[in-house]
């Protein structure tokens, strides 16, 4: 059983929350504000998931800052092998009550306050400041009319980034082209928008990106920004600038 954070990590409401991806903090001031809610937009396979989990790493690590990531679709045991192929060992950290795994079904609407109503209690409870929700695109599937998931996602979200601070990363996948899916949160309540993008170029070859395209309150880096993963997770290639 982990241990408990008795209280929560202070965090000035205009600090930056220090993401830990190589490359990728200077483009933003610094890191993400804090209490921010962030969209993690993209397809399938272009390195959502292993950026929200650095994400989490990197401060319970580095930081000491108490992270959790919720899942509607991977379970526990799979997503441990697969941060250990990273470098990511997240089992002392959860052993220190710095990392949390909660494995959440995706249910009808009328049971989602249920999961919103765990995931707070875990926020409380544990002191956590970092959060990682996979995915945005799970929980639309609760839902049969655009306006009851925009309700629900402002009053509930509400609670964990107004109320509890946290820094929180959402995930949204954008292969689908249902109707709901494609609304994505980012119009709507997101404070930062990342967008992740897989681009053929030659033959089989493909190149990863990332583009910021929304930070309230930040001078952020515009345009496409080459990525890389590798076995020390993931980095943003710095765009070198030619000196006049």
């Amino acid at each position: 059983m982990c241990a408990k954070i008795a209280s929560r990590v202070a965090l000035d409401s205009d600090s930056r929350v220090v993401t830990g991806i190589p490359g990728f903090d200077e483009m933003l001031e610094g890191g993400f504000p804090a209490g921010s809610l962030i969209s993690l937009a993209g397809r399938p396979g272009t390195g959502k998931t292993i950026f929200g989990s650095q994400f989490l790493f990197f401060g319970a690590k580095e930081l000491k800052e108490p992270g959790m990531y919720v899942s509607m679709l991977e379970g526990r045991k799979a997503y441990v092998r697969n941060m250990l192929r990273l470098g990511f060992d997240i089992q002392p950290l959860e052993s220190k009550g710095l990392f949390r795994f909660l494995e959440m079904p995706t249910l009808t609407s009328e049971g989602m306050p249920a999961i919103w109503d765990e995931i707070v209690r875990n926020i409380d409870e544990y002191g956590i400041v970092r959060l990682v929700i996979d995915s945005f695109t799970a929980m639309t599937q609760a839902f049969e009319r655009i306006g009851d998931l925009r309700v629900f996602t402002h009053m509930l979200l509400g609670k964990i980034v107004g109320g509890a601070g946290c820094t929180t990363l959402m995930i949204t996948e954008t292969a689908h082209t249902d109707v709901l899916s494609s609304v994505g949160i980012q119009e709507f309540i997101a404070d930062g928008v990342i967008h992740f993008s897989l681009v053929p170029i030659t033959g089989e070859a493909r190149v990863r990106y990332i583009e910021i395209t929304k930070m309230r309150g930040t001078n952020h880096q515009m345009g496409l920004l080459p990525v890389e993963i590798g076995n020390r997770g993931i980095s943003v290639k710095v765009p070198h600038i030619t000196a006049r």
